[in-house]
């Protein structure tokens, strides 16, 4: 094979590679904030289902 031949494969070949390792950061980064969304608001929605379903009132 040719220099010039090489050249073009190696540019193509770190191409695809470099768009799948962006596409895997990309699914990571998407299920990391997915998990810190749910961790922040648990609390809050637990507050308000225990609000609108025991009345406001203390069971103690």
């Amino acid at each position: 094979m040719s220099n010039k031949v090489k050249l073009w494969a190696l540019a193509i070949i770190s191409l695809i590679a470099s768009a799948f390792i962006i596409s895997i950061f990309i699914k990571v980064v998407k299920v990391v904030l997915f998990a810190v969304l749910v961790l922040a608001l648990a609390p809050f929605i637990y507050l308000v289902l225990r609000l609108l379903l025991v009345g406001g009132r203390k069971n103690r």
